[in-house]
């Protein structure tokens, strides 16, 4: 209610301003900043204040001359001039916004300036000879008048109240204060020394009124959008004054005639001003924009950098522990062959048992290694084929179950059986990830318990441990390439294994995710297509997230 009250008194005071300038009629006149305010109020503020508008537009034209009949019909055509401006602007012409770019600056000219303002002048005119407050040989002048107050309010008063109203204040440094400040006093001086009277160029009304423009330049350049339309508002104000006082280019003429030529060249002058003002913004947001991209860029190789040193140094501690324990279960084997006697067969079982799992360990690593490479190159392959779920989680568990002396795996499936057409090697690879880290963390032993069960069009897979579980802030994470949830305490691998668990799992139209039971320890969970849900075709892809 208050902004509704507020646009009224608003657009009355200018109103009244505007007619007492009204020379060929009045209720026309070639200075009409209402309609400058009542663009500008719905722009920013929305076409609800329409209302406000028209009840203005009313009182102004009813209060001055003119029947209740014609005052209805002109506030109905201000309203819908102002209507028809806001939402032609926002539609095609980037709306509040339309100062940012040159093309959007030509888009409100033509559609607020030219095409709107028309609706208004025919529809007033119209109703002002029909009512027979003018006579129908006065149409044309007074149309033109009107067209023209109006086109000029809507380039001169609607740009700075748009701007002032949308534009985020910004600290200034002092010296582009004190410029700003010596910016608005040329406009000042010009503007007296040219139209105002002061001194013999404006007395003698000689043409030139071409001086104001390199100050407008200089706004437009130096300051964007919102200093140069405030500066064309200055300017227009000494302007207007000093042709009525009949000094200036324009004070040698009749009143009505001097504010047309004065209208139509502070309309031409806000036109240029305003699309310069606008390209050079537009430029400067380009330049922001490059700068911006680069400075992203730079912090993303950055990032790079340090996440590949990161990667190097696992990696590199990954790799080393094994190879150390294959170098000294070798020269353990060579001190065996090099004495003399019988082998001692428990140090030989010990050795090559080491050799043998950290074989195992440096294959599964560099096999992780080449698949997640695989993986970001979008390069991973499944040979599918028919297969009995069941046989492959048992394996899996039996050879998981050969790794580990703490803890006790038991597996639990379905007494019907289970087919799918699935990679028996990838899908392989993902349970001996899981069932893996199960066995990892499971620090003090402990079950590990391995489900197979029938859902609706699947198969679900999960994988149970109670073990030290994962920290709630980092289990968003952690099938994230090369993250370790607890690499603070101990190496956890390349942080590769659950990565590509999940892009195997996905490109089987599956979904992985994991549960953290209220007891402690983890669950990893697999759902995949079975036969019976027409798997050859495939299920939508799974994000890596539960239900």
């Amino acid at each position: 209610m208050l902004l509704l009250a507020s646009v009224f008194v608003l657009y009355v005071v200018a109103g009244k301003a505007g007619l007492a300038l009204a020379f060929v009629n009045a209720s026309a006149s070639a200075v009409w900043p209402p309609t400058g305010i009542a663009i500008a109020a719905l722009l920013v503020l929305g076409t609800r204040l329409w209302p406000a508008i028209f009840l203005g537009a009313f009182v102004v034209n009813v209060t001055t001359a003119g029947s209740f009949a014609s005052s209805l019909a002109i506030a109905g055509g201000n309203t819908l001039e102002a209507i028809a401006a806001a939402t032609l602007v926002t539609r095609f012409a980037n709306g509040a916004h339309a100062f940012e770019r040159p093309q959007d600056v030509l888009k409100f000219t033509f559609l607020a300036a030219i095409l709107s303002t028309a609706i208004s002048a025919t529809v007033g005119v119209t109703a002002l000879v029909l009512t027979g407050n003018a006579a129908v040989t006065d149409y044309a002048p007074i149309w033109l008048t009107w067209c023209l107050g109006d086109a000029s309010g809507a380039l001169i008063v609607a740009p700075p109240l748009v701007l002032w109203a949308t534009t985020p204040p910004r600290r200034q440094a002092l010296p582009r204060v004190v410029e700003l400040l010596a910016l608005a006093a040329a406009v000042v001086a010009i503007a007296i020394v040219t139209f105002a009277g002061v001194g013999p160029l404006s007395q003698q009304q000689y043409p030139i009124s071409f001086l104001p423009f390199p100050v407008l330049v200089w706004a437009a350049f130096r300051f964007g959008p919102r200093e140069a339309a405030t500066m064309i508002a200055i300017l227009s104000t000494v302007a207007i004054v000093g042709t009525l006082n009949r000094t200036g280019p324009f004070g040698s003429l009749a009143p009505n005639d001097a504010l047309l030529l004065l209208q139509s060249f502070l309309a031409v002058a806000a036109l240029t001003t305003l699309s310069l003002a606008a390209a050079v913004f537009d430029r400067d947001r380009a330049h922001e924009l490059v700068r911006a991209t680069e400075e992203r860029l730079r912090v993303a190789e950055e990032r790079k950098v340090v996440a590949r040193e990161e990667f190097l140094s696992v990696a590199a501690h990954e790799l080393k522990t094994p190879m150390t324990t294959l170098q000294i279960s070798v020269q353990a084997l060579l001190r065996l062959l090099d004495r003399d006697g019988a082998v001692e067969t428990g140090v030989l079982r010990r050795s090559l048992t080491a050799v043998r799992e950290n074989t195992d360990k440096l294959a599964r690593l560099v096999t992780e290694l080449l698949e997640t490479v695989r993986a970001q190159a979008g390069r991973l392959e499944l040979e599918i084929a028919d297969a009995e779920i069941a046989t492959l989680v048992a394996a899996a568990v039996e050879r998981a179950q050969a790794r580990t002396h703490r803890s006790a795996l038991t597996l639990s499936v379905p007494a019907s059986e289970l087919r799918a057409k699935v990679d028996t090697l990838r899908i392989e690879q993902v349970l001996d990830n899981v069932l893996d880290n199960a066995i990892k963390f499971s620090t003090d032993g402990g079950d590990i318990e391995v489900v197979l069960s029938d859902t609706r069009g699947g198969l679900r897979i999960a994988i149970r441990d109670h073990g030290v579980g994962i920290p709630p802030e980092r289990r968003d994470r952690i099938f994230e390439r090369f993250y370790q949830a607890h690499r603070e305490t101990e190496r956890s691998g390349l942080g590769l294994g659950l990565y590509v668990a999940r892009e195997i799992v996905q490109l089987h139209g599956g979904r992985i995710w994991a549960e953290f039971p209220d007891d402690g320890g983890t669950r990893i969970v697999i759902d995949l297509p079975s036969l019976s849900a027409d798997s050859g075709r495939g299920a939508p892809v799974g994000s890596g997230a539960g239900p």
